[in-house]
């Protein structure tokens, strides 16, 4: 009896090991192929972000020296960040691609009815003539309805640290294109044309191209934390 009961636990034994075996050359086969999934898809695939490049046209925003206006370095910084953000997966709208008049309303439909994602307005100012043009400088933000806050702020954090840039601040504001509640809208004020060494950073092509490179990787980061 002892002979028959020690037969069959040796043969319990060996038909778990031989399962447990086959259950992990299964799995083995399985696995890899989606994490080599997980790997291969862009961290932005199929996610709408809407660019929307301040001023245009007749209004031309900040002036500065050598006939510098501020819609034109909107819409450069605007193209750039756009393919950095195709180059991750993502499906980039703009409000505008050249140098047209667009109403404060009309970009406000325009995120309504492509309801995407998130919605950033880029954007570079000016100081108030009460203000230092010299001391006046920084990277601002701006968000309005709550699910665009963290958005605003990380951004903000991300760019002031990895280029090294001064901190204008973070602002809840009910400005029209912070307003939309279709998706996260924020506004970034990405420098001062008023300031002589943050006009000559903001004219200078290859930090334009660092800066939207930097953007795009810190909407990237803020996507992957949104998702843990």
């Amino acid at each position: 009896m002892k002979l028959v009961s020690l037969l069959l636990c040796s043969v319990s034994l060996l038909l778990f090991n031989s399962f447990t075996l086959a259950q992990q050359q299964h799995e083995a086969n399985i696995v890899p192929a989606t994490v080599r999934k997980t790997k291969n898809q862009k961290p932005l695939s199929d996610i709408k972000i809407l660019i929307n490049p301040g001023h245009g046209g007749q209004e031309t925003g900040a002036v500065g020296v050598n006939g510098y206006f501020a819609k034109n370095i909107n819409l450069k910084v605007s193209k750039l960040l756009a393919v950095e953000l195709q180059k991750r997966g993502a499906i980039v709208v703009m409000t505008r691609d050249d140098d047209r008049d667009l109403s404060l309303s009309e970009r406000q439909a325009i995120i309504n009815q492509e309801e995407p994602t998130i919605a950033v307005t880029i954007h570079y100012t000016f100081a108030e003539d009460d203000e230092d043009a010299e001391k006046v400088k920084g990277i601002r933000a701006f968000w309005y309805h709550p699910q665009s806050q963290s958005l605003a702020v990380f951004i903000h954090n991300y760019l002031t640290r990895k280029l090294g840039r001064s901190s204008g601040g973070v602002f809840w504001n009910n400005l029209a294109l912070t307003r939309p509640e279709v998706a996260p809208s924020v506004v970034l004020e990405l420098g001062f044309f008023s300031n002589p060494e943050e006009f000559e950073w903001i004219t200078n092509t290859d930090e334009q191209k660092k800066l939207a490179l930097t953007l795009a990787l810190a909407i990237t980061q803020w996507f992957n934390k949104a998702q843990e």
